[in-house]
């Protein structure tokens, strides 16, 4: 059984001013427990439970500001349901 939450064409900002469309997806699966992916452009980013690293090809410019915009999503959606 998979359990994902999904935020899909979130736009997000780097520290240049570039602005990207970014999908986000974070569940569990399995024995391999929770992870996150951030895809862009056909890049993506997997990250473990703790948001770190575990494989990818988005590039390193784009981490901080996906992963900022991640927990962000994540913090709403989590008010979302405490209402």
């Amino acid at each position: 059984m998979t359990d994902r939450t999904t935020f899909t064409g979130i736009p997000v900002t780097n520290s240049e001013g570039v602005e990207k469309y970014f999908d986000f997806e974070v569940g569990k699966e399995g024995e391999s427990g929770k992870y996150a992916r951030i895809t862009m452009d056909g890049c993506q980013l997997i990250l473990d439970e703790d948001l770190a690293y575990i494989k990818g090809d988005l590039p390193e410019q784009w981490h901080k500001p996906a992963i900022s915009k991640l927990l962000f999503l994540l913090e709403v959606d989590r008010n979302k349901d405490d209402n």
